[in-house]
């Protein structure tokens, strides 16, 4: 019997399945989609190392086959590297059934190199075609500002699909993502070094108090003011509040307050529900500013931080049960100083600007835009000025809310008619007013004086953010010198007040103008350097000194011992990312004037940066991945102009942000009762409160009323009807010009 076939079967080979995974996807046995880098490689963070065995990874387009084209602008695209263009890795088989020849690898790349030439060259004339066609040039944006001077930076765009979020040219974050070099240069430093230890044993920390905890703790409270701490305490932080913010933002009428808190702490201590909600709003904004107290840390932040976020809770559901019919100055005040405490309390962060969109939509409801002196009589000349003031705050918080978002303010497309408010005293407003006192002038400090300065420079600042945020033209550089001009000028006629309390009013109107200085010469100073460009190197040394110089201003104001500004502004953080970069180019090109110039103030300015960076970091708790940013863009930067000592500045760079760590870890709190609170529940029975329906009893309201008096003459049908008959009848409607001519 022959068993030659048999054994000749047995002795082939089985053919080994294509290798389609990536390398690190094969290894761990997952599904890959095939991608150069592929998604797994990409969240897991080890994009850098994605690679495939012996062939290239397919592109999105081959998934549904090799030949099949796909049109954009009615072009069909070139075909993709298919199987019988790619290297052959495997010959044929023999037809003698012996084993396949492997190619040498030199013959293997020379084949790879000469099919990805040909693709390249394949999808170099396509473009062509499609400029042809569309008009448009299909390069990177940073290659189309090269050419063009005038296109804006690229926005910057975090996740896929629906889950993007989008920073554009006035947001710091956008110069993270034009300093290509940092990003590796972070990579590089960060495994095994005292930051990744560190960060690992707070997450440990973090781990650990949240399992021996509820993740979803609700707290139930009778009133706000079972929220409050002592009184002394209270006193104090009302104290600081009224020597900082209450200089800058109006919202409070100051004597009236003080008239009400005096009997809030009185003996009888009467209830009050909208006081309650004021002060504790007003103590959510400075519980991280204070200087008085050293804080604790927690998992999720500081001490000071959470117990202001647990506030802060309590105060959103307070909003939600007041009434919109019948709304009260107190509710006004409490949104605004919400958003005033979501932003010292780094609370919200990505959704800050959401939220102060949604605060300027309904203060433009109920039509704080429009001046209060066509209400006539409706509004009195007390409530009138409030308006005034409410509307002045809400639009600064508007402002600055778009700046650090990078898009257009939504002022620049609506038009708003309320006057400033008057640079006068608290103490000569009264509500029994009749007529408002004349406006002192600028140079004399009010308690409205940043208010009434405010609005004179509104104009400028909206068509500013619009044109330095436009999507489709930045700009040009004469327009920069122009605008630059009109920054100047309003600097130059800030009044400098001799008053102690005009510190944060000043430097803040300072700042309000000085960043815009900053933000118009980035798009020219991040253009590639050009030794006799003399447009770049103005925008460099313009960029330099105004950064330096608001660096400067916000330093200053924490030397005084206030950290008002420092917790919720973010323009020094932009500052030291710019100093940062031209400061790293101007090291490695030949135009010795910027490098001077950026060598003599780099390391003070990175110095007084960090400063500011730790005191955020401390405070709240938060900000530690900007003060990261900034200490290895500081290290980047040092090994550019030393290379001899690179392993140091390596090693100081990741040991900064570290010792931050570190310093909280050894101010932990055991108590963590306000740590994880995620929902305050308030089961108010005292009155000034808003009725829901729901939080009576029945009986209650029933009950006292006795069977005789319901024929009493005083008791109308009216009262008993639960349709509102003014709405019916358009009692209370009417039109601007219902009035006489003022």
């Amino acid at each position: 019997m022959d068993e030659s076939p048999t054994l000749e079967t047995k002795s082939k080979k089985r053919k080994q399945r294509a290798t389609l995974s990536c390398f690190d996807c094969r290894r761990r046995k997952l599904k890959c989609d095939r991608e150069l880098p592929c998604r797994r490689c990409i969240k897991g963070d080890v994009a850098s190392s994605c690679h495939y065995e012996q062939e290239k990874a397919p592109t999105r387009a081959k998934r549904a086959g090799t030949d099949q084209t796909y049109v954009h602008d009615g072009l069909p695209l070139p075909p993709l590297l298919t199987g019988s263009s790619r290297p052959q890795t495997v010959a044929s088989p023999q037809s003698d059934g012996s084993t396949p020849i492997l190619p040498t690898s030199n013959q293997f790349l020379c084949d790879k190199i000469a099919s990805l030439e040909e693709r390249l060259a394949s999808f170099t004339s396509h473009s062509q075609r499609i400029r042809s066609v569309s008009g448009q040039r299909l390069s990177d944006p940073q290659e189309r500002h090269d050419e063009d001077p005038n296109t804006p930076l690229a926005p910057l765009f975090k996740g896929h699909d629906y889950r993007t979020f989008m920073f554009g040219t006035s947001c710091p974050m956008t110069i993270v993502a034009h300093f290509p070099e940092l990003r590796p240069f972070m990579k590089e430093i960060y495994p095994n070094s005292s930051l990744a230890r560190a960060q690992a044993e707070l997450k440990s920390i973090d781990e650990r108090a949240r399992s021996s905890h509820s993740s979803h703790k609700v707290l139930n409270v009778t009133s706000l003011r079972k929220l409050l701490p002592d009184q002394q305490t209270v006193t104090k932080m009302i104290d600081l509040y009224m020597n900082t913010f209450e200089t800058t933002y109006r919202i409070l009428h100051i004597p009236s307050f003080w008239q009400e808190y005096q009997i809030f702490w009185g003996p009888s201590e009467q209830c009050n529900s909208d006081l309650e909600a004021v002060v504790l709003a007003i103590v959510a904004c400075v519980s991280v500013t204070r200087a008085d107290e050293v804080t604790k840390h927690q998992p999720n932040g500081s001490t000071f931080r959470n117990r202001a976020v647990v506030w802060i809770k309590a105060l959103e559901t307070w909003l939600k049960r007041q009434s919109n019919k019948h709304r009260t100055l107190a509710s006004l005040q409490v949104r605004c100083l919400r958003l005033l405490a979501l932003q010292v309390n780094c609370l919200k962060t990505k959704e800050i600007y959401q939220e102060v969109q949604a605060h300027m939509a309904y203060m433009r409801a109920i039509g704080l835009h429009r001046d209060p002196v066509i209400l006539g009589k409706r509004c009195s000349v007390f409530e009138g000025e409030m308006r005034r003031r409410l509307w002045a705050t809400s639009l600064e918080m508007e402002l600055q809310a778009s700046i650090d978002r990078g898009t257009p303010s939504v002022l620049s497309a609506f038009e708003f008619d309320t006057a400033a408010p008057r640079n006068i005293n608290d103490n000569e407003l009264h509500p029994a007013m009749a007529e408002l006192p004349p406006s002192k002038p600028v140079s004399v400090f009010t308690d409205s004086s940043f208010c009434n300065r405010l609005m004179q420079i509104a104009s400028l600042r909206i068509e500013l953010i619009k044109i330095t945020n436009s999507i489709h033209s930045g700009p040009s550089f004469e327009e920069t010198l122009r605008y630059e001009k009109r920054v100047q000028q309003a600097l130059d006629s800030l009044p400098r007040w001799s008053d102690p309390r005009a510190l944060q009013a000043w430097t803040q109107l300072d700042l309000l103008l000085r960043q815009f200085l900053v933000i118009l010469f980035t798009a020219n100073a991040l253009r590639p350097d050009s030794t006799g460009d003399l447009e770049v190197r103005f925008s460099k040394l313009g960029c330099l000194d105004s950064a330096m110089a608001l660096i400067d201003r916000h330093v200053g104001l924490i030397d005084s011992g206030n950290f008002a500004l420092c917790c919720i502004r973010s323009d020094y953080y932009r500052a030291a990312l710019i100093i940062c970069q031209i400061t790293f180019h101007a090291y490695r090109s030949a135009d010795n004037m910027v490098a001077r110039s950026a060598s003599v103030l780099f390391d003070d300015a990175m110095t007084k940066a960090q400063r500011l960076l730790e005191e955020r970091c401390i405070r709240p708790g938060r900000g530690l991945k900007q003060y990261w940013y900034i200490s290895a863009a500081r290290s980047l930067v040092r090994i550019q102009a030393a290379p001899n000592r690179t392993a140091e500045f390596k090693r100081q760079g990741t040991e900064k942000p570290s010792r931050i760590i570190y310093r909280t870890l050894s101010m932990q709190d055991d108590n963590l009762d306000d740590c994880f609170v995620q929902e305050v529940v308030l089961n108010e029975s005292c009155c000034g409160t808003a009725d829901t329906g729901h939080s009576h009893d029945i009986d209650a309201l029933c009950g006292g009323l006795p069977a005789d008096e319901i024929t009493n003459s005083n008791l109308r049908l009216d009262e008993l009807d639960p349709i509102d008959t003014s709405n019916w009848m358009l009692d209370d409607y009417w039109l601007f010009n219902d009035f006489e001519p003022l």
